[in-house]
């Protein structure tokens, strides 16, 4: 990461080494050097950052024992803060397991930085269950192919696909079993979570498949298998397809009809959940996000400010409106295509709400996707337009254009801008600015024509 699109952190002036993975590689070269193992390459897959305060970093080290053979990876995740010393000395006190890079755990003074390897976490379990050969054969696979009818294990794979350090872990587990007639094959997803926790991730995601609307095809999402909970693991069945968000616009375009009749039907689906979006909690998230992103954007104070007034006047879009099973990250990389079926997958967020944060939360997408690819971010889209189309006529409410532009303006400041402050993505900080000042705009209703 370039210095140049980083905040200017008093408090945390590491920031720029923690964030260069070519510095790291030499940093983490010379802990690893008393293991008789080298560095090759430091790549950084994901950054939690809050100003003033910590941040958390998620390395991939490419490692090569110093007297040969095959290069390996390892994963390491960090904490960069003032108290790193203290979280150490407590971290020590816990069993720990050899990394394949050699540490487990590892303070860095020079960097304020407390080191984790993988697959040590300072909260979740399932690393250790996950990295562990035996125990996935004796402990977590039997349970997971009894869920699928049953037979004996002939082999398997796991491959991480996501790990975000101390909240959540996603991998992807290729089983080959005798079901006692033929040989069968399949992929599972094992995952785990902290917000919210597995047992409750897993039974949101059985609510839906046990209603009217996944029993008729008309919501598609993974099937729960299984949860494990000594392990901190759900299990759930792999959707097909590859992400909406690497098909070609037009394909994408044409399936805006199929994806406002599904969320027309998650949103009528009834769950049971405990998280709901109301207007205390949104009062309260906007109060966290002009915190958070005022200070890592000291020049976009008066804009920031001025976006946070019209969105506060626009609550009463959503103040009494009905609650629905909203998605909670709805973007897209959380649907896959097949041909023509449309899955809706990462569902850990769901919760209850007002459905036109949603539609918003979409819209907002799409303008922001579009201001990283260099076009107008504001322009009428006629695939907004068939969407909202479909999602009415499949039941959904019609929302009139001020709410939908508040409600696109809402996502934009709440998720798009605070998540490029906070992830600190490549390319993603230096257009946060221009995030606030859209969402300002459209929340005064100066732009965006739906």
């Amino acid at each position: 990461m370039s210095a140049v699109a980083l905040p200017h952190d008093e408090r945390l002036p590491q920031l720029a080494t923690a964030l260069d993975g070519a510095t790291m590689a030499g940093v983490f070269d010379d802990v690893v050097r008393a293991h008789d193992v080298t560095v090759e390459r430091c790549d950084i897959e994901r950054v939690k950052y809050r100003p003033a305060s910590h941040c958390r970093v998620a390395y991939r080290l490419h490692l090569r024992h110093r007297a040969g053979g095959p290069a390996f990876e390892q994963r390491v995740a960090a904490r960069v803060g003032a108290d790193s010393d203290r979280r150490a000395t407590r971290a020590a006190l816990r069993p720990l397991t050899p990394s394949a890079g050699g540490p487990a755990l590892r303070l860095l003074p020079a960097l304020q930085m407390l080191t984790w390897w993988w697959p040590n976490d300072a909260k979740l379990r399932a690393p250790a269950w996950l990295a562990d050969a035996a125990r996935r054969r004796a402990e977590l696979l039997p349970g997971v192919l009894g869920a699928l009818g049953g037979g004996r294990l002939i082999d398997h794979a796991v491959d991480v696909v996501q790990y975000v350090p101390e909240q959540r872990l996603t991998a992807r587990v290729a089983l080959q079993w005798h079901d006692g007639r033929a040989v069968r094959t399949q992929r599972v997803y094992a995952k785990a979570s902290r917000e919210p926790d597995g047992a409750a991730a897993h039974g949101l995601l059985a609510q839906l498949q046990a209603s009217a609307a996944w029993r008729e095809g008309r919501l598609c999402t993974p099937a729960a298998l299984l949860w494990q909970p000594a392990a901190g693991l759900h299990w759930q069945t792999e959707a097909p397809g590859r992400a909406w968000l690497d098909l070609p616009a037009a394909q994408a375009d044409a399936l805006m009809p199929a994806l406002g009749r599904q969320l027309a039907a998650l949103h009528a689906t009834p769950v049971a959940t405990a998280r709901a979006v109301t207007l205390a909690a949104m009062q309260a998230r906007l109060i966290e996000v002009v915190a958070t992103v005022g200070a890592a954007l000291p020049a976009s104070q008066r804009d920031l400010r001025r976006a946070a007034a019209a969105l506060t006047r626009g609550l009463r879009h959503v103040e009494g409106a009905a609650p629905a099973s909203l998605h909670g990250d709805l973007h897209p990389r959380n649907l896959l295509v097949d041909g023509d079926r449309l899955s809706i997958i990462d569902l850990d967020g769901l919760r209850r709400g007002p459905a036109l944060l949603e539609i918003g939360s979409w819209i907002a997408d799409g303008a922001y996707r579009a201001l990283l690819a260099g076009t107008p971010p504001d322009a009428p889209h006629d695939g907004w337009r068939a969407l909202l189309e479909a999602y009415a006529a499949a039941g959904g409410a019609r929302f009139d254009a001020g709410a939908l532009a508040w409600a696109t303006a809402w996502g934009l400041l709440t998720q798009r801008a605070f998540r490029c402050v906070v992830n600190l993505k490549p390319g993603r900080f230096a257009i946060a600015p221009r995030l606030v000042t859209l969402a300002g705009a459209i929340a005064e209703g100066r732009m965006l024509d739906l």
